[in-house]
């Protein structure tokens, strides 16, 4: 997931695993551990636009000292510090940092007196906005100057040419303040044991209109809509019990990262969508919003369907090429103005060659689980017909059968699926190819696209008949096996304008056989591939093998461990009934994810783990990441062999037994309409080895 402005990895600031991020829909903040705010990166941005830079807070004449610090929400933090005073450390206090977000900022600082004596501190904090865009935060741009003047109740901060501002409000009034430094001032004096606590409220205002700050002064946080509605979905969405400790904790983990995640516009409230990851990608991604929202279907329908009506708003409606938009085509990023690239003019990028077939497949698929009904599929008909229509056209630029991308705009990203960093695709040897480039996980969507859009075509009405589907699907899939396959042992990344095979063993197309276009005997070759060292790290899959030119385990794309795209594999190893490579990889993703405390980033280095006792971070990784944390969803569901029945009112488990993972309890699977638990023990699989020849074991 890359930005056009990007030129590689190394442009994106690095995110520490010490660091509090606390994030809720369009507007994020980033801190060090103790709270502070101060480096280039650090800050709350909202809509694109950092509307508070400088946050720092220091007591007169002393020291604070981090005793602890967590995120226990993804919307909230806690800092916790003593105090002491220089001149006489017998002196102190307890400092909490209590920081919400969500239409802004709120922080509660309480200063606590643990001492049978009365004492006297002076809080100072400093406040600071540059408006930079979040294109220029990650490259440690700062903004343009700023003022802070008195605003009604309190402060504003603006600056020349910005059509918008921070506004300021504390409680209670500071008893200094410096405008020239944005510098406020605090003398408390507390009495023995007693806790005086200062408030601050941050919310961004756009033209004239206020984001709609959560938690105003005067309100007790905890009753706030953003902290009432987390409480509401996670009582609503599925729990995960099991005797194996590690999968109810990244569940949860995942389940709570989804949810601070979603984007919930005012204007369609029952239109959820999701963000690509904290804290830079805080937009709508084509790629990425679908394969979350195809993970997490069984978990959360709303998703799916929020996404599928929104990227069919955005979809494509003419030739621009410098937005690289066209009929049908589904957009890759959603951005506000500004920044570079096509965005320093426009709002929307359509650089993706796969979020188009991914687009069929995930409305396919929502319809299977019950997610979409009839009325909603045939109001979604002109937007799946067009996207087909594009698969078959303009996304078929040399018109040889296979799906692919050139960019049309120099500013425009050179690469265009998920790999798509400029050197992300390369050939066994390191040279790069020349495009058109058709990628072989793409094929393999357009194939379940296909298929897809034949099942839909009974219910709504499209172009193509369900016979020339089918049949255009099986031309692709007998020429995919013909053309992607390197008789070394596995199927190539990809074939260049030449029509060459770009032949480095990659992750790619193990996406391709989670959608059955492989054929099995080829599949089942490729998957032994995958699982042998040279690609196996013990934690997950490279995206490279070690034997490739190109590789580099602390590279973005050449051998490096994705979570989503490990996962992906391992659903496509499920498909062609290859347990032992799943089990492998579940196993070793659910280990990689609890070293994670429950949340897999973005990415993580391929270094083995006989060399490295637990998973490398990636310095400039994501974390919160949506298709990350939906990656354990889709395990969970790999691991079952978990599918809707074939008449959408059942959920069916294919499995014998779990491998790695001894019981496994689901409450709240969402199916057709409504909601089933799957209960699955050593005792289950013994009577549902006796149920098989009576056709499979189906949970209504």
């Amino acid at each position: 997931m890359r930005d056009p402005l990007d030129a590689d990895a190394e442009s994106v600031p690095p995110v520490g695993r010490g660091q509090l991020v606390v994030v809720d829909g369009r507007t994020f903040a980033i801190s060090d551990e103790a709270g502070q705010m101060r480096v280039t990166t650090h800050g709350m941005v909202h809509d694109d636009l950092r509307h508070l830079w400088h946050f720092e807070l220091s007591v007169v004449d002393a020291r604070v000292d981090v005793l602890a610090s967590s995120t226990p929400t993804p919307l909230s933090a806690v800092v916790v510090g003593r105090v002491e005073q220089h001149d006489d450390p017998s002196v102190r206090a307890v400092l909490t940092r209590r920081r919400w977000i969500a239409g802004g900022l709120r922080e509660d600082v309480a200063v606590h007196n643990t001492a049978p004596n009365e004492q006297s501190w002076t809080l100072r904090l400093r406040i600071d906005a540059d408006f930079a865009h979040v294109f220029d935060v990650k490259a440690g741009i700062c903004g343009i100057e700023r003022r802070l003047t008195a605003d009604d109740d309190g402060w504003r901060i603006d600056a020349d040419g910005i059509d918008a501002y921070t506004r300021v409000r504390v409680a209670p009034p500071p008893d200094r303040f410096d405008s020239g430094t944005g510098t406020l001032t605090w003398c408390l004096v507390l009495g023995p044991r007693q806790q005086s606590v200062v408030t601050v409220t941050l919310e961004p205002v756009v033209g004239d209109s206020p984001a709609g700050l959560a938690f105003p002064l005067g309100k007790v946080p905890a009753e706030a809509i953003p902290m009432r509605r987390l409480a509401s979905w996670r009582s609503s969405v599925p729990r995960v019990i099991s005797s194996d400790p590690r999968l109810s904790r990244v569940v949860d983990q995942a389940m709570a990262d989804i949810s601070a995640l979603r984007i919930i516009d005012a204007g369609h409230v029952d239109r959820p969508v999701i963000a690509a990851g904290a804290p830079w990608f805080m937009t709508l991604f084509g790629r990425d919003s679908l394969l979350t929202s195809w993970m997490t279907l069984p978990f959360d329908p709303t998703l799916a369907r929020g996404v599928l009506n929104t990227l069919a708003e955005l979809q494509g409606r003419t030739y621009d090429p410098v937005a690289e938009e066209q009929p049908g085509k589904i957009l890759h990023e959603l951005r506000r103005h500004g920044g570079g690239g096509p965005f320093a003019s426009r709002r929307r990028y359509y650089g993706t060659v796969d979020a188009t077939p991914l687009f069929v497949m995930v409305a396919a698929e929502a319809r299977r689980w019950g997610a979409l009904g009839d009325d909603e599929l045939r109001e979604l008909a002109p937007a799946i017909d067009a996207a087909l229509k594009w698969m078959t056209g303009d996304g078929d630029s040399n018109v040889d059968g296979f799906i692919d991308y050139q960019r049309s705009n120099p500013t425009g990203l050179s690469n265009q699926g998920w790999k798509d960093s400029w050197d992300g695709v390369n050939f066994a040897d390191g040279t790069l190819p020349t495009g058109p480039i058709a990628l072989a996980e793409v094929q393999g969507y357009a194939y379940a696209a296909l298929l897809g859009a034949a099942e839909l075509s009974d219910t709504i009405e499209l172009s193509m008949s369900a016979d020339e589907l089918h049949a255009r699907a099986t031309t692709l899939q007998r020429r995919f096996n013909e053309s992607f396959w390197d008789e070394r042992g596995w199927f190539v990344i990809g074939l260049d304008g030449r029509g060459q095979r770009i032949d480095a063993l990659t992750t790619n197309p193990g996406h391709a056989l989670w959608t059955g276009i492989a054929d099995a005997e080829l599949a089942d070759r490729y998957l032994d591939r995958l699982a042998e060292p040279t690609m196996w790290t013990g934690w997950g899959l490279r995206t490279l093998a070690e034997t490739m030119q190109a590789y580099d385990p602390l590279s973005y794309h050449n051998g490096s461990v994705w979570p989503h795209d490990t996962a992906v594999c391992a659903a496509g190893a499920a498909r062609y009934g290859r347990w032992d490579v799943v089990d492998q990889i579940v196993d070793g993703a659910f280990d990689a994810a609890d070293e994670f405390d429950g949340r897999p980033p973005e990415l993580f280095a391929g270094i083995a783990r006989s060399e490295a006792p637990m998973p490398v971070a990636y310095p400039s990784s994501c974390s919160p990441q949506a298709w990350s944390s939906a990656s354990i969803l889709l395990l969970v569901r790999t691991l079952l062999d978990m599918a809707p029945s074939p008449d959408g009112t059942a959920v069916e488990i294919g499995r014998i037994d779990l491998g790695p993972v001894p019981d496994v309890r689901i409450e709240r699977i969402h199916v057709g309409g409504t909601t089933v638990t799957i209960d699955v023990n050593s005792s289950w699989s013994r009577r549902r080895e006796r149920d098989r020849e009576r056709g499979g074991f189906l949970l209504p």
